[in-house]
Formats: C-alpha cells, structure tokens, sequence
C-alpha cells in the first residue's frame, strides 16, 4: 500500500489505520514506522533491483528517458527511465530518482548519468537518450558519448508556441482570452452565473479553461472550450456589466481558425504522450500528417505551423535511426516517406547493416565433431539455412568431387553474405502492411524466424522511444511523494519509493 498507492510511512502509525487492521486481524502487530523504513523498504528495494538488474544484463541495448523537476522542498531531482524489448515486449523501468547537487550545468548533469549507468552496468549498451530540448540536457548527453534525440512532444509543443508568438492578432486575443477565464475563477458569482446560463440555454457544463505555461496543449483547450461556451459566456458577461470583455464576431472568427489549426497537434501529442510506449517509428508519419494538415488551411496561424514544422523537422527522413525505425514499423515501411529517395537511401544503409549481421552469424563457431555426438539424430540433418554441405566431411577433401565441393562451399558463402540480403529486405518489402492499430512488435514476433537478419535490427531501432513523457510522468507520482506530509523525506527515501512503485 505504501509503494503501490504512496501513502506515508506514517500510515502505520494512525490510530484509525491500526484500528482498521486490529478490525480485520486482532493477532497481527503492525511494523513501526521505522521498522518499515529501515528494513522493508529496504529489502524491498534490494530485491527488486536484483531481478532489474538481471533482465537489464541480458538486454543488447537500452534506450534512456531523463529529465529534472524540483520538490515543494525546492530540492532538484534527477529521473532516469530505461527502455528495452525483451521477448518481443517493451518493458520500462526507473533505473534512479537522485536529489541533484550543485548548478544544472551540462558537465553536472552528464556525470551524474554515467554515475547512474556505471552503477547499473549500462554505459556502454546505451542507444540513444531521449530528452526535451534544453540545451544543457542535450550537451550533457553529448558529453556522455551517447546519441540524442529530442522530446516529440516536447518538440511539437515549441512548434505551437513559435507559431502562435508569431501571429500579432492571436497574441492579443490570448491575451483577452486569459482575461476572461481568470475573471470567472476568481468571482463566484461569475461562476455560479455561468452555470445558471448554461443550465438554462441546456448547454454542457462545462467550466472555463485556463491556459499553463508549462502544460502542452492548454491554449489550445482553453481557447476551444471558450469557443464552445462562446453564447453562454457573452451572455453573462454583458448581465454583469463586463460587455468590455465579449468577444466580437472577428475575434472569434479567428479563435475558430485556431483551433482548427491546432487540433491535429494536440491529436498528435496525446497520441504520443497517452500510449505507454511510443516508438519513434511514428514520429515521421506524423510531420509528414502535420505538414499536409497545415497546408489544407489558409488561415496565417496554419501558415506558421507549417513553417516551424519545416524548421524544426528539416531532415527528419535523412535521419537514419528515425528512418529505420520506420521502415522496420510493418503498419508503415516505405508508406511513412514523403521522399522515396530518403527511403532508397535508408535502404542502403539497412541493407549493409543486415550484412554485418549475417556476417557475424557466418563467423560464429560451429559445434566441433565431437560435441556434435551429444545432439539428437534430428540435429545432424542438413539444413537449408547451414552453410554445412554433407555430413561425411572427409569427402568432401580429397577425390573427384572436391574441387566441386570447395566451389559450392564458396558460392554458399557468397549467398548468406549478399544475396540472402536482398531477398530478405525484398521479401519484407512485399509484405503487406498490417492495421495501424496493430503492435508491429507482435508481428515481429511472428515473422522473426522468417526475417533472422531484419528482426535483429528491429529490435535495435523499434526500441527507441519518441519522447521523454515516461521520465516526465515520474514527477506527478514525485508530487505524491514529496507532499505537505512527507517535505522532509530523504533522497534515498524518494528513490526507493518511487523505484518500487514503478518497478515491482
């Protein structure tokens, strides 16, 4: 109870929770609030890290998601959330929650990441590290010799931001637009007003919107509530002599605009924030949908969106990883490209990566004759798949057919290094696309045997998460944490809490 639903170490010590669990069982002694701090919590944590820690060692590579918030005690925290497939099945864990000592600086930051996954065994099998756009984070990252990419989300938030701040007429009528709601959540008679109005004309009560700085998507839902309570909000404004406060029909005709703008972006962002695991397979196919959504409108805000999605995602399809991922995304191959020519290119580069893997395959030892003795009968069949090409291989040495067995042994490893290549990325190729609302993982887990050399490369890039919102996410169940109850809590305290909880 305390780790699953965050309830304070105190609990124990409440009279009404010990009276509810002398109710259920008389015999049984509660553990001090101590005892449960020192000891269980503690083993808790140990055990649960070990069995972490055992799936993480077999993982061939990791993603990370990390990012900084500040308690109500104004201690900064450092979050790191790792991301691996394992049997086909994305699994996520919280590797460290540590209080943040000394200024937020890139150097700071990048050590404290090693130290994290120095200690977890990790440095050298990270991927990628997926960030907001904050310079410092992104610096820090580089610093650490690990690759980059940034927040979609996050991304996408900046696009909408940029764009609004660059249309004059939308800035002011934000600006009367915050107005509004905040007068009718500071006056009760406002609200109760509106309420009485929308009752009456049998309109949703719903209530006014306000705008967060920090929230994604608010503007957008506050100016679409205000349009849908626009009759209802005019009415009760002029009934309280605030008539300076309606918005005018050229107002809201640009208030529409808006919103038919900025929906596809925030369709976008609680698509990405809302599924629990988000491969960076979608995040082509969706600037590619974003960018065709803003040309089909004329309005100046489109305009903008349009723009900064061209500035901040310039070269997304050259992107290799993003590319990859995409192509390896059976709802999407070559269907996610807007250039088929960044898709060609793509192509290539997977096609050569596919042949180092069957090139390692190759070079990997065969069992000796002797071991073989151990296998069953059925082992010791030829294999369409083996390079072996009889089982007398004494023949195969010296008499009439040797130089013809040497010739077929050198034409089979020709095949397994470049020809079984560009069959299996044609055979993939004409594959029909599966439901975009299937999970490309399950499909991989079918066909894996079919495509050996592709399924290795798509657990590598369909293991990339798109955006930081898993480390994000850790910061309201923080808040939980670190509350009015519980200021005084130590930093182990925290991480050992919020470790279990996402963990066990």
């Amino acid at each position: 109870m305390i780790v699953r639903d965050l309830q304070p170490m105190s609990v124990v010590e409440d009279e009404g929770f010990q009276a509810f669990v002398k109710a259920l069982d008389p015999r049984y002694k509660l553990p001090s609030r101590k005892k449960m701090t020192e000891t269980h919590l503690v083993n808790m944590f140990d055990e649960c890290k070990d069995k972490v820690r055992a799936t993480l060692q077999n993982a061939p590579s990791v993603v990370l998601t990390t990012d900084m918030w500040t308690s109500m005690s104004t201690e900064a925290y450092l979050t790191v959330t790792c991301h691996v497939i394992e049997n086909w099945q994305t699994k996520d864990f919280v590797l460290e929650t540590s209080i943040f000592h000394g200024q937020h600086t890139a150097d700071n930051i990048s050590s404290e990441l090693k130290r994290i996954t120095d200690e977890w065994g990790l440095t050298d099998k990270v991927m990628a590290v997926v960030t907001d756009n904050g310079a410092n984070m992104v610096a820090a990252v580089h610093k650490a010799g690990w690759r980059h990419y940034p927040c979609f989300a996050h991304t996408l938030n900046l696009v909408v931001k940029d764009s609004l701040k660059a249309v004059p007429e939308v800035v002011q009528i934000l600006g009367k637009c915050s107005t509004i709601v905040s007068f009718f959540h500071h006056s009760t008679k406002a609200t109760e007003k509106l309420r009485a109005v929308q009752q009456q004309m049998k309109i949703a009560e719903h209530k006014l919107i306000q705008s967060v700085e920090t929230r994604w998507n608010s503007v957008f839902y506050m100016l679409d509530r205000l349009h849908e309570q626009h009759e209802v909000v005019t009415t009760v404004l002029c009934l309280l002599g605030r008539s300076e406060l309606c918005i005018n029909v050229g107002e809201l005709s640009i208030i529409t605009q808006t919103v038919d703008a900025l929906r596809p972006f925030e369709e976008v962002t609680r698509e990405v924030s809302s599924e629990k695991y988000v491969s960076v397979s979608k995040v082509i196919p969706l600037v590619s949908l974003l960018q065709r959504a803003c040309k089909h409108q004329g309005s100046s805000v489109a305009t903008q969106l349009a723009q900064q999605c061209q500035r901040r995602f310039a070269g997304i399809e050259t992107n290799h990883s993003l590319a990859a991922s995409t192509f390896l995304d059976a709802r999407f191959k070559y269907l996610g490209f807007q250039d088929k020519n960044n898709a060609e290119g793509m192509k290539k580069r997977l096609s050569s990566e596919l042949k180092e893997v069957y090139q390692t395959v190759e070079s990997t030892p065969t069992p000796t004759p002797s071991s073989a003795l151990h296998t069953s009968s059925s082992a010791s069949a030829p294999s369409s798949q083996s390079p072996a090409l009889a089982p007398d291989s004494a023949a195969t040495k010296v008499g009439l057919w040797a130089d013809f067995d040497t010739q077929v042994a050198s034409s089979q490893h020709h095949r397994l290094a470049t020809t079984d290549v560009i069959i299996e990325m044609r055979r993939y190729s004409e594959e029909k696309l599966i439901p975009r609302d299937k999970d490309p993982l399950v499909w991989w887990q079918e066909h894996h045997q079919t495509f050996p050399g592709l399924s290795k490369l798509a657990v590598k890039y369909l293991g990339i998460v798109a955006t930081s919102v898993p480390a994000e996410r850790m910061f309201s169940k923080a808040g939980e944490v670190v509350s009015k109850k519980r200021n005084r809590l130590k930093g182990k305290t925290v991480n050992m809490l919020l470790f279990l909880n996402k963990n066990l």
